[in-house]
């Protein structure tokens, strides 16, 4: 694909000096702004770097979850004046420290919420990645409508230029007397109609380049250069490949995909609450104390527990995990089909934006021949004046018609690389 991953990798190897790390200060941007390099500052967008930090507080988390399995090591000191006395115990001094350390000998629940809380930290970035792709996919298409506001600003300067050209042509032929008077009139309001048009293009140019920064988190007083991509209508699509490949790589998909085993070790987990749990404890004693009772000593024991009776907190905790391990097989079923549509419906688009694109680009032929033709019959006065207005107004709309068919292209081409998940980081 024209818009691979690939590609975008060597344009952001390219250019990775000169687009900063997005932090809180917008970036000035005054020079030519490529799409790779949209897609690479998009994917450090506020809505990325906060799905980010969601990922990484997942990930914590579980950590803090996998530590509970863990040996636990501790040291504690003890500093004690006792002057009260009774029952036969004199008045003391104790300062003693203290080497604790407890090993989980047989721990089932706490491994499988450990498990499934690595499973969700997974998931909690898959889902991070997901966010990243759709933020890419808002850029790239902001990034298109500028471009696409861009040219169209330039295309209408060009009709501005041919209304003035004809109605300077109109004019020598009224002094010559070839031409009644009030044709001057009419091509006078066709000029007005076009500087209007051209001044509410350059209005709408500035409006998307200002939701394009906003997006980037460049500064709104920059002049970034934006380009319509040139597209390839020859792409071959491979209807089932991209499906296989949206399953294999889509990150909502293995985000669903890990919360199905998280649900399934929360079961786990809830289960083995019916399981004994053993753990092993050693303590060493080293201080001193007055009177004497020793300076060092120390003791180990192993702790077996084993829950009797507890009101069926333990049952309605198997309930609830199988429950959630029903929800989450059934969101995963969905997030599969929302994924296999949205690529049917991308792949649909583009083929309708490529043959969209090349029925514009006839019109634009046809066009312009029949402006041509409309130009040879106004000079040899075999025509009439309204089939040159008509030449260039439909020769004007051909060519807008170009530019937001390839726009629509490389829309389509976007949606399409994110249904299947390429703007995702890997």
């Amino acid at each position: 694909m024209r818009r691979s991953v690939c590609v975008a990798v060597a344009l952001l190897v390219a250019n990775v000096l000169v687009l900063s790390p997005l932090s809180a200060k917008p970036l000035q941007w005054n020079g030519t702004l490529a799409e790779a390099q949209v897609v690479a500052r998009a994917r450090r967008s506020f809505n990325a770097r906060l799905a980010t930090l969601s990922a990484e507080i997942a990930a914590e988390r579980a950590r803090s979850e996998r530590s509970q399995a863990l040996p636990q090591v501790s040291v504690s000191e003890t500093t004690m004046k006792s002057t009260l006395t009774q029952l036969g115990m004199p008045a003391a001094r104790q300062t003693y420290a203290s080497l604790n350390v407890s090993v989980p000998l047989f721990a089932p629940q706490a491994w499988a919420a450990a498990r499934a809380a690595g499973s969700s930290a997974f998931a909690a970035r898959a889902t991070s990645a997901m966010a990243v792709n759709r933020a890419v996919r808002e850029a790239v298409v902001a990034y298109d409508a500028a471009a696409l506001a861009r040219a169209v600003v330039e295309q209408r300067a060009i009709d501005l230029r041919d209304q003035r050209s004809h109605l300077a042509f109109t004019e020598e032929r009224v002094r010559n007397g070839a031409a009644p008077r009030y044709l001057i009139a009419r091509d006078e309001a066709a000029l007005a109609q076009a500087q209007q048009s051209e001044r509410d293009a350059r209005a709408e140019a500035v409006r998307t380049v200002h939701e394009l920064e906003v997006l980037l988190n460049l500064d709104v007083t920059s002049k970034p250069i934006l380009a319509l991509s040139a597209p390839s209508p020859t792409l071959a699509l491979n209807v089932a490949e991209l499906e296989r490949k949206a399953y294999a790589q889509r990150p909502d998909v293995l985000a669903a995909e890990r919360s199905v085993l998280a649900a399934r070790e929360r079961v786990a987990a809830a289960r083995d609450g019916y399981l004994p749990t053993i753990s092993a404890t050693a303590q060493s004693y080293n201080g001193t104390s007055n009177p004497a009772l020793g300076n060092a000593g120390a003791q180990i024991g192993i702790t077996a527990s084993l829950p009797l009776f507890d009101g069926g907190s333990r049952g309605a905790e198997v309930r609830l995990a199988k429950l959630e391990y029903d929800r989450t097989r059934i969101a995963l079923a969905r997030t599969r089909l929302q994924a296999r549509a949205d690529v049917l419906d991308a792949s649909s688009d583009l083929k309708a934006a490529r043959r969209n694109l090349t029925t514009a680009n006839s019109e634009l032929r046809n066009a312009k021949i029949d402006k041509h033709v409309a130009d040879l019959r106004a000079r040899a006065g075999k025509g009439i004046e309204l089939e040159v207005l008509d030449a260039l107004a439909t020769l004007a709309d051909a060519r807008e018609n170009v530019l937001r068919a390839t726009a629509r292209y490389d829309d389509a081409l976007a949606w399409l690389h994110a249904a299947v998940g390429d703007y995702a980081p890997r």
